[in-house]
């Protein structure tokens, strides 16, 4: 049995923040104004995601002079967490991107269709 009301996940979530905060990773002084029209946008994806068409049809839509720069990372399971930092690290250290996007896409899953 579970208790009912708000949940494991959203208690847990609002207890990381809470320590985050507590730890001054949301002042004012570290946030960084996003670019209106990045010029070269990355994307930290898994590489067999299919988020990344998504990613490429939506930006380039909205900015066809963009340049999507991908960096596949794993971004789920054991070490994903770590690879992920990494891959922003490198990113921000190479100056390979104005912006980073770190996505994992859903899967949808069929019913059988009744005959």
């Amino acid at each position: 049995m579970k208790e009912d009301g708000i949940g494991d996940l959203y208690t847990a979530y609002n207890e990381l923040k809470e320590k985050l905060e507590k730890e001054g990773l949301f002042d004012v002084q570290y946030k960084k104004k996003i670019p209106f029209m990045p010029k070269t946008i990355g994307v930290l994806t898994s590489k067999t995601g299919s988020v990344i068409r998504d990613i490429i049809n939506v930006s380039t839509r909205r900015n066809p002079n963009v340049y999507i720069r991908l960096l596949p990372v794993p971004v789920q399971g054991e070490g994903a967490g770590e690879k992920i930092a990494d891959a922003i690290k490198l990113m921000n250290e190479k100056d390979l991107a104005d912006v980073i996007i770190i996505a994992r896409g859903r899967r949808f899953f069929r019913r059988p269709m009744a005959i």
